[in-house]
């Protein structure tokens, strides 16, 4: 009796193995198999005497990435921790309130916003003078070629919407390593550098109703971007029509990338994405490529200035470019991780834009404007 009961459990456990396999063999091509996740999937490895003592975990990475249902497995874990638990499935996001997505880091180098948020991790004296070093060098550098240099950090979006994070972590830093940075820079330079906090808050409270950061992203929306492109304009000498006169009008809803970590990007799609009408005359014809990592703009008919634009920057600087480069008649922008020196001479621009959000700060304590940024800090 012991015996059949044991072959019993024996076959179920065989059925229960194979019933998903086959039964993904007949509908698996129907099933959305996309990966989501910023990582290389693992292959299937070779099994051969010099593999022999990597083959177990091998497969074991291989059979996990590539488990049938693992996309619906994931959602329906994600859709529980988030909906029910009111958590979230990724050790990169924190779920605030309402609802509202964070970012908690552990995606790129050494990025912690949530040490910006509660200041703990400073920089020091030292840090700060190497920063400082980085920045006038690249000032100076520029200026032997006859181009303008400009410093612009944007605020993460935490520390804007500091209310809807969960209480546990309190009220942001007044002083953290934004604040630092702008003040070190101002106090003990000449660099020209531009931060759109104050501006940014000061919307924010005129006008409560426009939501200036996407809820399921870590960026600003197009509101945001267009105020620190307003900032970022004026150190050009331009000025930009106010936000709350400008037309906005939905546009499509991006896959949203905080929502994406946790495995629910097509299912956290109530917020809006506006796009802005309005702000000028002559609109930049911007294009970019396959990776979206590198832009083009181009304003027709000589309307713009004829000075030309080179913005070094990262993904916030993307959303921000088409309110800047509607300013001038050539511009360009590629991310500080792809830059070197053979850009700079290609381009030959006039002015050039350093722009990083607060998070990747770190990055300027390694970044040279003819050697960008040094091997060891990428990642």
């Amino acid at each position: 009796m012991k015996k059949s009961i044991q072959f019993i459990y024996i076959g179920m456990f065989i059925i229960l193995i194979m019933v998903p396999v086959l039964l993904f063999s007949v509908i698996g091509k129907k099933l959305d198999t996309t990966s989501y996740e910023n990582r290389t999937l693992a292959t299937m490895p070779t099994l051969s005497p010099a593999t022999v003592t990597t083959f177990p975990s091998s497969f074991e990475n291989y059979f996990n990435d590539n488990l049938p249902f693992k996309n619906q497995l994931v959602f329906l874990n994600g859709l529980f921790d988030y909906r029910v638990m009111k958590t979230s499935s990724s050790d990169s996001v924190i779920v605030g309130k309402h609802g509202w997505l964070f970012y908690k880091g552990a995606q790129v180098n050494d990025e912690d916003p949530v040490s910006d948020y509660n200041g703990s991790n400073l920089f020091t004296d030292e840090q700060l003078k190497t920063i400082a070093k980085n920045m006038v060098a690249a000032k100076n550098e520029l200026a032997s070629r006859n181009m303008d240099f400009v410093v612009m950090i944007a605020p993460n979006k935490e520390r804007i919407y500091s209310e809807y994070m969960p209480s546990i972590y309190g009220k942001p830093a007044a002083w953290g390593r934004m604040a630092q940075v702008v003040d070190y820079l101002k106090n003990n330079t000449d660099l020209k550098v531009v931060c759109p906090y104050d501006q940014i808050m000061a919307y924010k409270e005129a006008y409560p109703s426009d939501q200036l950061y996407y809820k399921y992203d870590t960026h600003w929306n197009n509101l945001g971007a267009y105020i620190g492109g307003q900032v970022l304009n004026q150190a050009f000498g331009f000025d930009m029509p106010s936000l709350n006169t400008l037309k906005q009008i939905e546009g499509s809803t991006p896959r949203y990338d905080l929502a994406t970590l946790i495995h629910l990007g097509n299912v956290l799609e109530d917020d809006p994405a506006y796009v802005l009408d309005g702000y000028t005359a002559h609109k930049a014809e911007v294009t970019k490529n396959d990776t979206a990592t590198e832009f083009r703009g181009k304003v027709q008919n000589g309307a713009g200035d004829d000075r030309k634009l080179f913005i070094i920057g990262d993904s916030f600087s993307t959303m921000m470019f088409q309110y800047v480069a509607c300013n001038f008649d050539s511009s360009y922008l590629n991310f500080y991780y792809n830059y070197n020196l053979d850009m700079l001479e290609k381009e030959k621009p006039d002015v050039v834009v350093y722009e990083t959000v607060e998070r990747y700060l770190n990055n300027m304590l390694h970044f040279s404007i003819t050697d960008g940024i040094e091997a060891d800090a990428e990642q």
